[in-house]
């Protein structure tokens, strides 16, 4: 979803249902697709379907339009009962010759059909300044989406999975300034990300002071990657370029500090001494810097060492970037312009090296999106690092890592604990439903 203008818009978002698609979805019991239509009832989005019969009540609840035709049978408009009518200028013909590239073969099925009228209606309800949501988990549509904004209709059309739209909502909530834990609870915004935090990382228990500091750090961290996220989905131009690296530059600054954090945790609460420990930069996760500390935290944790060795390529990206952004020359960024598939991008460009720790961490291509998991894109024979998926990426294995970190260093499971001694505690309940209903990262 590349180089579109979602989030400076109307008061309210609107989701289009692919009605068939979402059947399936919550017949196979997709708990992803039931919370997504719960937040029907919302305030900030409206939702409408297209008009299949079906046996779900979650989508039975939701409003679906009408396709009006003339005499001669074709269709002409679209009805939105009790709110708008509006043209429905595309061609049949058109439509079915569309199709049949598409699907590569002469015949259709009914539902082929029907899922490609399903793009031209969306197209039709948006317009051509098109802001809002067709959500769908049609493969054929999520795998020709830019063939459509870039060929026929020939503008955003914004088809997205389940999971992108999720992120999509949640996201312009915050932008207005809205934020769900679940679809009948919100809260304000710092306690929206403490709850975010304490859901991701469950074994940091409040009291030492270090731990304290490594989750303000971590909470800022979840702040910035939604900042970058509402650069992502603003458009691209030379100021949100800039407001973009500005969270990108204090994302990495905040990941180096949690791992400090971590590495003064291990040092005070294993009583290690080893040579340089009077040094503070000694005291580090950095394979380089913190050598004689890791030799120490191995001879009295060997299954904590193991953990920091097995995200070794991880700890020495960070330290890399941070590096560059935070003493050296910082990282080149350009502006991309896809003139074939007619979408933009804002890149930061990165060495050889780093692009390397990044496949290391497990990054993978994306089925249906130009830059990888962690937001890679080779281009002229460079690569570019796209700052909002590589930082969503990077905070989720960061969670992981901390999480981790912290039991193998004898810190409980803060919200199993709490819940054994009060089952019907306020704070644990509140987190579990966070976990259950809210939308983004």
């Amino acid at each position: 979803m590349v180089g579109r203008t979602i989030l400076p818009k109307k008061d309210k978002l609107r989701i289009l249902i692919d009605s068939r698609s979402f059947t399936s979805l919550l017949t196979d019991g997709s708990h992803e697709a039931r919370n997504l239509l719960n937040y029907s009832i919302c305030e900030p989005f409206e939702f409408i379907r297209s008009p299949i019969d079906t046996d779900h009540e979650e989508l039975k609840a939701i409003q679906y339009y009408i396709e009006r035709y003339d005499e001669k049978n074709y269709l002409t408009a679209i009805e939105i009962p009790d709110k708008f009518i509006t043209a429905f200028w595309y061609k049949m013909q058109d439509i079915e010759d569309v199709s049949r590239h598409i699907y590569n073969k002469q015949t259709l099925s009914p539902d082929e059909k029907e899922a490609m009228l399903l793009v031209f209606i969306q197209a039709a309800l948006g317009g051509r300044e098109h802001k809002d949501i067709l959500v769908t988990e049609n493969k054929m549509l999520l795998r020709s989406r830019q063939w459509f904004e870039s060929h026929f209709p020939g503008y955003p059309l914004n088809i997205a999975n389940v999971d992108e739209t999720k992120e999509i909502m949640d996201l312009f909530a915050k932008y207005n300034n809205t934020y769900f834990i679940s679809s009948h609870f919100t809260c304000n915004k710092w306690l929206w990300y403490w709850y975010s935090f304490r859901s991701k990382v469950p074994n940091y228990n409040v009291g030492d002071y270090i731990l304290n500091a490594l989750a303000s750090r971590f909470v800022y961290l979840l702040m910035s990657v939604d900042e970058m996220g509402f650069q992502y989905y603003s458009g691209v131009n030379n100021d949100l370029m800039e407001n973009m690296i500005y969270h990108f530059n204090y994302f990495i600054s905040l990941v180096s500090g949690v791992f400090d954090n971590l590495a003064i945790a291990s040092k005070n609460r294993l009583g290690l001494t080893f040579r340089g420990a009077n040094i503070p930069a000694r005291t580090s996760l950095n394979p380089k810097a913190g050598k004689e500390f890791l030799k120490a935290l191995g001879g009295e944790n060997h299954e904590l060492h193991k953990h920091i060795a097995d995200h070794t390529n991880f700890i020495n990206l960070i330290y890399r970037l941070r590096e560059l952004v935070t003493h050296r020359e910082m990282l080149p960024k350009i502006t991309f312009e896809n003139l074939n598939e007619k979408w933009k991008a804002m890149f930061i460009t990165v060495d050889t090296n780093v692009a390397d720790l990044i496949r290391q961490c497990g990054d993978m291509s994306q089925d249906y999106e130009p830059a990888t998991l962690w937001g890679q894109y080779e281009l002229a024979g460079e690569n570019h690092l796209e700052p909002f998926h590589f930082s969503k990426a990077a905070a989720r294995l960061l969670a992981f890592f901390c999480s981790t970190y912290l039991r193998l260093l004898g810190y409980s499971d803060f919200l199993e604990t709490r819940e054994k001694q009060d089952k019907k505690d306020d704070f644990v309940r509140t987190v579990k439903k966070f976990r259950q209903g809210s939308l983004g990262f």
